[in-house]
């Protein structure tokens, strides 16, 4: 057992903890104990924004000399601290060392795992993210993403990829692995292991219908194939079979043979400044078709071993067009007799996102109609999407605006009532997954928030919303309800009133309502007389508004002995004992967060 007395370096006057490590336990279980520790002042902090570092000699943890030495150093941690990781981690002290404290690092080494420590200090934490979580006073403006904020990542974004690797240097695992844990990652999911970053976006059918259609053709198994369709993709999937003699030889063999499966052509791509991914479908808006006369990339084909991501879109020629959408366009991705399909738009994030898996297209046995078919209706479902896209652009308006950032649905229908159009103002959370946003209604100019979600429990939010204990529900139910759009996947549209106020998160304990924690446990006895759980009591998904406590996310909540924690479960918060992915939500589990947060320790 190993006692280390911690401390913060953004306020180093501030009255440190103490943790009790056992010797099993590595540097993600030290950062739960500080969360803990910290209790209320660590409100919408998680494991990642905690950087951990190690005092180059004993610093006395006597009042005002740590704070002293802290700032004589110029306020410089490398000055008076070492940040270790897994490689280096036994130069403990050296003045070398000067790298991050890894997951997999032994944190006994911190520490006597015999004798308790002297009073110094024994881990002083960085918090990265947000400001310190001593400090008393954050704006909610702080906490929000507005178009400002996006336009100037967007116009980074773009001199970042202007000046990256080229497609095929990108493409290489080391260069994928830097541009991952860099300022401006792909968001397609993958990370790096060593430092992991944010790279999961909203699903790009929400920012362009066109790939929602997608997804609903491969998946409809009643979708009629044309003839010559399944004849071209059984020719493709002979030609894929093909062993060849080299690159070259075996793309002068398939692309043809895409080509016909597709009905477009396929066309060498080479950018502004001579980079070029492999080849792409191409479409040139002539000016009897539509206000743009320019030549836009609907698909781009790509044989790389990892998506390269291109510069298509960020080469000078394409400014005018980049500045009118965010740039709708698919990727056909080759590795050999595989093929895969996926979306990517361009806010101010580049979004690539894989919308079938890898799929077979050789011919594996004597019996191959089924994958046959299978690869024909991924291929005539591209076609018909790459015709939506190719009318989306002919039509596109020269009236620039931020439409971008956001996603495309701009309406919901209420119950009994016609339509509601809206605008987007700001996504409500800073964070490349925020699916939330502040919107006008374009009739009365009403502040709403809408979001989108897997599922969401109306029942349980509407029971709240009639006493009082949640924002009115405007709308719940399918993202688009006009005749002929596609399913979305199932996902939903979430519409509710926008309420003055902050988030738990914001707010110092001192400045809650004093009736704070009576007002609480009365929202959650509430929700579970009515029959429901909540499942994710957190700060962020609580709101002090006129000094009125409101829960405001049922995106968890459910039916007692129904409900379930989702597949994903972050196992960088600090849970209840019991929790677990897909595990029944439970009452004890509500009431344990509920004393987390009014009994911090």
């Amino acid at each position: 057992m190993t006692i280390l007395h911690v401390v913060e370096s953004a306020e180093p006057d501030a009255e440190s903890v103490t943790v009790t490590l056992e010797t099993h336990h590595k540097l993600d279980d030290l950062k739960r104990l500080i969360l803990v520790k910290w209790g209320k002042a660590a409100a919408g902090l998680d494991l990642r924004d905690l950087r951990l570092w190690k005092p180059k000699c004993d610093i006395s943890m006597a009042h005002g000399v740590w704070a002293k030495e802290f700032q004589d150093s110029g306020c410089n941690l490398p000055e008076v601290a070492d940040r270790l990781d897994a490689t280096n981690i036994g130069l403990l002290g050296s003045q070398a060392v000067a790298a991050p404290l890894d997951a997999t690092a032994d944190i006994g080494l911190l520490g006597s795992p015999t004798a308790e420590k002297p009073p110094v200090v024994g881990v002083i934490v960085q918090v990265l993210r947000h400001e310190s979580p001593h400090r008393t006073e954050r704006l909610e403006e702080e906490a929000r993403d507005t178009i400002s904020d996006m336009t100037a990542r967007y116009q980074n974004l773009v001199l970042h990829a202007r000046g990256g690797k080229s497609p095929s240097q990108s493409a290489k695992s080391v260069n994928y692995r830097m541009e991952q844990r860099g300022p401006n990652p792909l968001c397609d999911g993958r990370y790096d292991d060593a430092n992991p970053a944010a790279t999961i976006a909203p699903p790009v059918q929400l920012y362009h219908p066109v790939f929602a259609r997608f997804i609903d053709d491969v998946n409809n198994t009643a979708l009629e194939i044309p003839g010559e369709v399944l004849v071209a993709t059984a020719d493709l999937m002979h030609k894929a079979s093909g062993i060849y003699e080299d690159e070259e030889t075996r793309k002068g063999k398939i692309r043809p043979a895409l080509k016909k499966a597709l009905s477009f052509d396929i066309t060498n791509l080479v950018n502004d400044d001579r980079t070029y991914p492999d080849s792409g479908v191409m479409w040139t808006i002539s000016e009897t078709e539509g206000p743009l006369n320019h030549t836009v990339a609907l698909a781009i084909e790509d044989e790389k071993r990892e998506l390269g991501g291109g510069r298509y879109w960020v080469q000078p020629a394409n400014d005018d067009l980049r500045a009118l959408c965010c740039c709708p366009t698919f990727l056909i991705a080759f590795a050999g007799p595989w093929i895969s399909v996926l979306g990517a738009v361009f806010t101010d994030k580049c979004i690539p996102q894989r919308l079938t898996d890898f799929i077979w297209m050789g011919n594996g046995s004597v019996f191959n109609s089924h994958a046959s078919r299978r690869v024909a209706r991924v291929l005539y479902s591209l076609t018909r999407s790459l015709h939506e896209l190719r009318k989306y652009y002919t039509t596109l308006s020269r009236a620039g605006n931020s439409t971008r950032f956001f996603p495309s649905p701009k309406a919901f229908q209420p119950p009994d009532s016609t339509p509601v159009r809206f605008e987007y103002v700001e996504a409500l959370q800073r964070d490349a997954s925020c699916v939330t946003f502040l919107c006008k209604t374009e009739k009365d100019n009403q502040s709403i928030v809408v979001k989108f979600a897997e599922s969401y429990c109306y029942e349980a939010h509407t029971h709240l919303a009639a006493k009082g204990m949640a924002p009115q529900l405007l709308y719940c139910g399918p993202i688009d309800l006009s005749p002929g759009a596609p399913s979305y996947g199932g996902l939903e549209m979430i519409v509710m009133e926008y309420l003055e106020g902050k988030m738990v998160a914001q707010v110092e304990q001192h400045n809650l309502p004093r009736d704070f924690a009576v007002q609480l446990k009365n929202i959650i006895d509430v929700l579970h007389n009515g029959g429901f759980v909540f499942g994710d009591l957190r700060p962020p998904n609580i709101m002090v508004s006129k000094d009125k406590v409101k829960l405001i996310d049922f995106d968890w909540a459910g039916r007692i002995g129904i409900a379930q924690y989702p597949l994903h479960l972050s196992s960088r918060i600090v849970w209840p004992e019991g929790v677990r992915p897909m595990g029944k939500i439970e009452k004890a589990h509500d009431l344990a967060m509920l004393q987390a947060l009014i009994n911090p320790v």
